[in-house]
């Protein structure tokens, strides 16, 4: 009988270590960590698929630009950043004043309304912007280089790793939080 109990516990115990060590060995295998790629240091905000020196090239990707082009492009996205930035930082800056409302004690309904309008106005500013810049790139282009572009436009944006697979605050665990398991 001591012995039955003593079988039982062990092979819980067997158990329950064999399910930890497949869980840590699961973990060390994440995409950033397998063993077959070497483990680069990354800088904050950079991919792990990204080669050393390659930049994650945001938009459309044009083929065939000549060099003259390739420099109108990128005189047009620093146009375009310098005209954004400010936006972005007011969108950024209302949107905490919205969740300072929302959150406070007392509720106050016509300021909240007002915050979420300036917000709405901030981002058809920026989303004009865009567009103008997508008419100046259209202007460079060949007839082969519109077509490309304009199909890639009509596919929208690239998520990089799909709706709600990343980490961070659209998809991820928020720290503290753990996986919900």
């Amino acid at each position: 009988m001591k012995n039955q109990k003593l079988n039982k516990y062990g092979f819980v115990l067997a158990a329950l270590l064999f399910v930890g060590a497949s869980t840590a060995q699961a973990q060390r295998f994440q995409e950033r960590e397998r063993p077959d790629r070497p483990q680069q240091e990354l800088k904050q905000g950079q991919r792990p698929d990204m080669d050393k020196g390659e930049r994650g090239q945001k938009g459309p990707q044009i083929p065939n630009l000549t060099e003259e082009q390739q420099e109108q492009l990128k005189a047009f996205k620093l146009d375009m950043d310098k005209a954004a930035l400010p936006l972005k930082n007011q969108v950024g800056e209302k949107e905490a004043r919205l969740k300072t409302l929302t959150t406070a004690a007392s509720y106050d309904a016509k300021a909240v309304s007002k915050v979420i309008e300036e917000i709405g106005d901030l981002k058809t500013d920026l989303m004009k912007l865009k567009v103008g810049q997508a008419q100046k790139v259209k202007s460079i282009l060949t007839e082969e280089q519109l077509v490309a572009f304009n199909n890639q436009l009509a596919q929208g944006p690239r998520q990089g790793m799909g709706k709600g697979k990343g980490q961070g605050q659209k998809g991820g665990p928020r720290p503290g939080q753990g996986r919900g398991r």
